[in-house]
């Protein structure tokens, strides 16, 4: 057997083993849905490598997805699989974060739990929050074939001073035969001062600064 063959066989011999790794007991927190908050999910994703994937349910178009390892292809299922190389994912959105939640539904080779991380920037510079809380919601074996595990992360942004437009999660795998199948993603915005009170905070640091 060639190793091209070899290689198809192995790949749909992988796919064949896996179940539905779809979220399965996701944690949903308590205030989504309220006023000031956004929920993004994704269970069906169109582009392999280095282009957007728009959340297909929530807030339309609110959140982009990335996979920037090369060698991905999408499955039949609408799944990112990572023939030759570990994930990369890239999760993109705006507006300013208090409280987050990410669940992520992997399968085959398992993610980099602890390389999870958040960053937060005002446009123009930033900072890296790894997780607050991570839990394993689901954990299923797949014998040969590594995993399909449901993830929980979380974190809570509300004694941060810093501006925050914009924000990113940051997903890698620790190997080849790396799938990502579904995501959700909530977030608690925070509230934005008033114009009035954004002068004031610009006045008294014009002073603070006068002062010294």
């Amino acid at each position: 057997m060639n190793f091209k063959l070899f290689a198809c066989v192995l790949i749909t011999a992988f796919l064949g083993a896996q179940v539905s790794a779809d979220l399965v007991n996701p944690t949903i927190p308590d205030w989504r849905g309220e006023a000031g908050t956004a929920y993004y999910g994704g269970d069906s994703f169109t582009d392999s490598f280095n282009g957007p994937n728009f959340n297909d349910s929530g807030i339309p178009f609110g959140a982009m997805l990335f996979n920037f390892a090369p060698g991905a292809m999408i499955t039949s299922t609408g799944n990112i699989y990572g023939q030759t190389d570990p994930l990369d994912l890239h999760f993109y959105g705006y507006g300013p974060i208090e409280q987050a939640v990410l669940n992520i539904a992997s399968g085959g080779t398992e993610m980099d739990y602890e390389s999870v991380s958040l960053y937060v920037s005002d446009g123009e510079s930033g900072q890296m929050f790894s997780f607050d809380s991570f839990a394993t919601n689901s954990y299923v074996e797949i014998p040969g074939f590594g995993a399909n595990v449901t993830t929980l992360y979380s974190w809570d942004l509300s004694s941060y001073e810093g501006v925050i437009t914009e924000w990113a999660f940051f997903v890698s795998g620790t190997g080849p035969h790396n799938v990502l199948d579904a995501a959700s993603i909530d977030i608690m915005f925070a509230a934005v001062p008033a114009p009035g009170a954004l002068c004031l905070l610009g006045f008294a640091g014009m002073t603070h600064r006068r002062r010294r």
